[in-house]
């Protein structure tokens, strides 16, 4: 067998939080989505490894999750699909 070089693409998904001020979370989510896809992107990602050659945005949402500032218990988080419908109830009993 003939050992060959391979171009691997990865893709996954990154967290990244974005302050933005809206009256409710859609608005809130559909601000943060402007900053992170419209125009030049707002992060960047830098390869730490020589074998690494590109990194990019894959450009899907799976998933939102709403936080509210200075809902310290987070009472009135949730979270969202990526068609900003109501995905799932936070478990709060944990807390």
């Amino acid at each position: 067998m003939t050992i060959r070089r391979h171009f691997v693409h990865v893709y996954t998904t990154i967290r990244i939080k974005v302050a933005v001020d809206a009256g409710d979370h859609r608005t809130a989510m559909q601000a943060a989505d402007a900053v992170l896809f419209e125009g030049d992107h707002a992060v960047r990602l830098v390869p730490a490894h020589p074998a690494i050659i590109d990194a990019d945005y894959a450009e899907e949402v799976i998933e939102y999750l709403v936080d509210e500032a200075g809902d310290q218990t987070f009472e009135r988080s949730c979270c969202y699909g990526s068609d900003y419908a109501p995905a799932r109830v936070i478990d709060r009993g944990m807390a």
